[in-house]
């Protein structure tokens, strides 16, 4: 997570960005943050999927953290790489 948000428009970003997606981690647009299921979503229809995912907070904690019946819109998934 560090070369992702300390390094960017570098390359060490874009191998940062690739390995975390290599991990099932997923890059919310709108909220700038990375996001992975933490169980199989409850709902998925063709715009988004519900359910409880994990988040890595780099605005206050720097660390990961749960998010219960979060909605992920597929509109802000990045989906580039």
């Amino acid at each position: 997570f560090y070369a992702f948000y300390y390094r960017q428009g570098t390359y060490q970003q874009y191998l940062a960005a690739k390995a975390l997606k290599s991990q099932s981690w997923r890059f919310h647009k709108q909220y700038q943050t990375w996001f992975q299921r933490h169980e199989e979503p409850k709902n998925i229809t063709e715009e988004y999927e519900q359910g409880t995912y994990r988040f890595f907070d780099y605005e206050s904690t720097w660390m990961n953290r749960r998010k219960g019946d979060f909605k992920f819109a597929y509109k802000f998934l990045e989906d580039e790489l």
